[in-house]
């Protein structure tokens, strides 16, 4: 048996050099040495901000998931004021024995003071770092800090910072009434031509103090709890005002958002029947005419009917027809609505509106910015268009309500 000596130095070398490359990771962490923050708040401070970080407790998840008696409150949130965010945690390692690790942070929350003032700076540091995904969920402390938002334990979710994720993820998709907007989509919304960023709101129901005790988790009906209410709009990276639950609607609907709504529409008889999209698209548009450019809405949207108080009798096609026509203005109404209140009162287009004829006709934009400036949107025109298709009334086509009348 022969062997070929330069393919066996070659073998050799590819071997030693292989290994030499899987002997060890750069920057190393340990487990037992890393203390992984998901949640993360950022107030305005005197010099400087307020960083605010809530951090894994891994002794009490693990005895819960054991079925432990004990474990304690399983987070720990920290408060620290420094001049930059990165050194947040030099600070955090001056009192505890762990490093900070961002790779797992589930929400970033704004105080409603500093979003006023302008976040872009603050922001900077998440995108420059690799620890931190940018898909993690950005929002907004209504009349309250970042601070106090992340201070308030729940009962149901053991993790705060998993409770702000996982609800305001399902509110967005069953309601349309908030807004979830990851990091990179944020940055991408200031930055952009002809758009501006929403966040959703959070603010503390209750008494704050209450809510960071362990005494919060012991109720039934906890005295202390977070909720989302409202949508801040931002004009680039500075918050101006916040937008109510039709507004964010209408705004939902414009932007492709919707993923489940829910509305009212009268029977013939005046009686509600609620109505609800569990499939939607919006498609924009932009047309040329009479030199001017125009945008189109275009929404499809396949419904269900959900509950009647009307004496309508659902088998006939015309009550259908009927109630798929009002839906549709119901949709439209909203966007009108939307673009009307919010056009009045922040003059921001938050509906990419100028993006949608940038990405089209970037001539056009030019001239519409040369000709407007940022008040675009007030000369913009706009035309709605929806078409709702009822997909099913459920189990019975009238109300069981009449039955017992009679």
């Amino acid at each position: 048996m022969t062997f070929n000596k330069n393919k066996i130095i070659s073998v050799l070398i590819l071997t030693i050099a292989s290994s030499i490359m899987l002997t060890g990771c750069w920057q190393r962490a340990e487990l037992n040495e890393t203390a992984f923050v998901i949640g993360m708040g950022i107030d305005k401070a005197e010099k400087g901000f307020k960083v605010t970080l809530q951090v894994v407790i891994p002794s009490s998840i693990a005895s819960q998931a054991t079925g432990g008696s004990g474990g304690g409150v399983p987070i720990q949130t920290t408060t620290q004021t420094v001049p930059t965010i990165y050194e947040t945690q030099r600070k955090y390692s001056l009192g505890n024995s762990r490093n900070v690790y961002y790779g797992h942070i589930r929400v970033l929350v704004i105080g409603e003071a500093l979003a006023r003032d302008g976040i872009g700076e603050t922001l900077d540091v998440f995108i420059r770092s690799r620890e931190p995904r940018s898909d993690f969920y950005v929002m907004v402390a209504k009349e309250t800090t970042a601070e106090n938002v992340l201070k308030i334990l729940t009962p149901v979710n053991k993790l705060p910072a998993n409770k702000l994720f996982e609800s305001l993820d399902k509110s967005h998709k069953l309601s349309a009434k908030t807004a979830a907007v990851p990091l990179n989509r944020f940055i991408e919304d200031f930055i952009n031509r002809g758009i501006s960023p929403v966040l959703t709101g959070v603010k503390v129901i209750g008494n704050v103090e209450e809510g960071g005790s362990e005494d919060n988790l012991k109720h039934s009906t906890p005295p202390t709890e977070t909720m989302y209410d409202n949508v801040a709009v931002f004009r680039k990276d500075k918050m101006v005002g916040w937008l109510d639950d039709v507004q964010t609607i209408g705004y939902n609907y414009i932007t492709d958002n919707v993923v489940n709504s829910s509305g009212i529409v009268k029977g013939a008889d005046g009686n509600p029947i609620v109505i609800e999209a569990i499939k939607t698209k919006t498609k924009k548009s932009v047309k040329m005419e009479k030199g001017e450019p125009h945008i189109y809405v275009e929404v499809k949207a396949l419904c269900n009917v959900q509950e009647v108080m009307s004496s309508d009798n659902l088998e006939e096609e015309k009550v259908i027809k009927e109630l798929e026509k009002k839906s549709a203005e119901k949709i439209i109404e909203r966007m009108q609505t939307a673009v009307t209140q919010i056009n009045d009162k922040f003059n921001v287009d938050i509906f990419g509106f100028g993006r949608t004829i940038y990405q089209s006709k970037p001539k056009e934009w030019r001239k519409l910015l040369n000709k407007y400036g940022h008040n675009y949107l007030k000369q913009l025109p706009i035309h709605y268009n929806a078409k709702v298709i009822i997909n099913r009334i459920g189990l019975v086509d009238k109300t069981f309500i009449l039955d017992v009348k009679e």
